[in-house]
């Protein structure tokens, strides 16, 4: 219109970023080494350093290099160099470290029957025994938190339940078990009483992301003479599994051999899932 003037404000021209400036290393007017930059981003916590990565170009791509050293400080060793590997892998592995520890929840009944799904309650049904009853004092070979002399006890006829381990939610990303494919060892203490003996079968199942068993590990034990009266161990370690790995059933089983009204059957305690830190890339 006429006696109006229709100007366009001008925005400052972009700059490049330039690998050799000091964009990123000033903070405070003061000039901060790369190496003193990443050795305090790795004081700070994940969520913080989160945020970090957003602030410029330069933090960005230290990000990388602080991850896998923060992995090494919360896992105590290091994870394979992998150029390919996403930072969300190293962020979990930091954030909820899931390696080297046991997955299973409730693995000997502290919280009676939570997080298992209970496929079969044959006889009396499953029940809890704190101290287990008619066999020794469980071994003491776990952490002292873990040595507690509690397990589950079957009856007359099957009893049987699984727990799902979906490791993905437990913070081991699908680029880590598809290309580094670490390995992951099950284990569990079984027993049974002194004046009857008893079954027991242990069935782990690795799952891939199309929901289908891709590798199974089975195991049974009859407990007689001998056998009974003593707990004994069970452990099987899973390796070079093929990629697709996404979730892990646990499954345990057990009755007693006389028909006897109760609790008399197998005894379980300290079932064990644990995925080890990866030591090299397996497939690519």
């Amino acid at each position: 219109m006429m006696g109006q003037s229709n100007t366009t404000p001008t925005s400052n021209p972009r700059v490049m970023f330039d690998d050799e400036g000091d964009n990123g290393l000033v903070l405070c007017d003061k000039y901060l080494p790369v190496e003193i930059l990443i050795e305090i981003f790795c004081r700070a916590d994940c969520k913080t350093l989160l945020s970090c990565q957003l602030v410029c170009k330069r933090w960005k791509m230290l990000m990388f290099s602080v991850w896998y050293k923060k992995t090494e400080q919360a896992l105590g060793k290091p994870i394979p160099w992998d150029d390919k590997l996403p930072w969300p892998a190293l962020y979990l592995a930091c954030s909820k470290k899931p390696y080297e520890r046991n997955l299973v929840k409730n693995h000997s009944g502290q919280e009676q029957l939570k997080y298992w799904e209970i496929t079969q309650e044959g006889g009396d049904h499953w029940t809890v025994e704190e101290p287990p009853l008619g066999v020794p004092e469980l071994p003491q070979t776990e952490p002292a938190t873990e040595n507690k002399q509690i397990c589950f006890t079957t009856s007359y006829s099957y009893c049987c339940k699984v727990q799902r381990i979906n490791l993905v939610k437990e913070g081991i990303h699908p680029y880590i078990l598809d290309t580094y494919q670490p390995a992951i060892v099950v284990s569990e203490w079984y027993s049974c009483r002194w004046d009857c003996p008893a079954e027991y079968l242990l069935l782990v199942k690795l799952i891939n992301d199309e929901n289908k068993v891709i590798y199974e590990y089975k195991f049974k034990d009859d407990l007689q003479g001998e056998k009974q009266n003593q707990w004994l161990k069970v452990s099987h370690v899973f390796e070079n599994y093929r990629p697709g790995l996404r979730t892990i059933i646990f499954e345990h089983v057990g009755k007693d051999k006389l028909f006897w009204a109760g609790h008399y059957g197998s005894k379980m305690s300290k079932a064990s899932v644990s995925v080890k830190i990866p030591k090299s890339i397996r497939h690519i």
